[in-house]
């Protein structure tokens, strides 16, 4: 069903976060949870499920809420692997999966004359390497981790892209798959957010706080519903 919301500045930017929303998860999944252990069980002479265990519990030491949760150097100098991360991301390069949805809708919006960008809590490492494909329909990538330090998607940060995009908040439309970083977050500085469920967990997203009438209009299940909002048929 076609959507139609006056919306008092022009959009002009599209921003999607990058897992979860563009690619899936199978990558970053492989790489954290089976080559980084397989390759200290090699190198001391572990199994796999010894060395796991250790990584993963290394891993919980440091917890999400730690810059160095998300930089893989740091946990290969930590574990003493001598492999560079290109040659760990290499082995997986075949996971990788670009949802496939996601190069229609963004071919669609670039020819409807957005620029759109990525706003990921992602490293730089693993978005360069995975957004090869589709690296031609976006003007800038942004990470927070990568680029401001930040270990999530703040409002403050969603206020740095405007800034640094030279847009208000209200020209920009942001989706992804994180309930509060990709959906509450951006929405308290006056950005359009789209909360991108793909399990179509409708019940489950009421129960973490969003209200019927913004489930209804604001949670997608698919990229290809940006596309039935009326809003964004075109610039002109």
């Amino acid at each position: 069903m076609k959507r139609q919301t006056d919306l008092p500045v022009k959009v002009k930017v599209f921003s999607f976060d990058f897992d979860g929303t563009l690619v899936s998860t199978e990558f970053i999944d492989r790489v954290w949870l089976k080559g980084i252990p397989e390759a200290y069980a090699e190198k001391e002479g572990l199994s796999f499920e010894q060395a796991y265990e250790f990584v993963k519990s290394e891993y919980d030491k440091i917890g999400q809420h730690r810059i160095e949760w998300y930089k893989i150097d740091y946990w290969l100098q930590k574990f003493g692997l001598a492999i560079p991360y290109e040659e760990l991301f290499k082995r997986y390069e075949s996971e990788i999966r670009i949802y496939e949805e996601v190069e229609d809708v963004l071919s669609v919006l670039k020819e409807r004359g957005y620029e759109l960008i990525i706003s990921s809590n992602a490293s730089t490492e693993f978005i360069d390497f995975q957004i090869k494909p589709i690296k031609k329909y976006f003007s800038a990538v942004f990470s927070a981790t990568s680029d401001f330090g930040e270990v999530k998607k703040t409002n403050g940060f969603f206020a740095r892209l405007c800034d640094i995009l030279g847009v208000a908040p209200e020209a920009v439309v942001h989706t992804g798959d994180h309930h509060v970083f990709d959906f509450l977050n951006p929405r308290k500085i006056g950005i359009t957010a789209y909360y991108l469920d793909r399990a179509r967990a409708r019940a489950k997203a009421k129960e973490v706080g969003i209200n019927v009438k913004i489930g209804d209009e604001f949670i997608i299940s698919d990229l290809r519903e940006l596309l039935d909002d009326l809003r964004f048929h075109s610039l002109e």
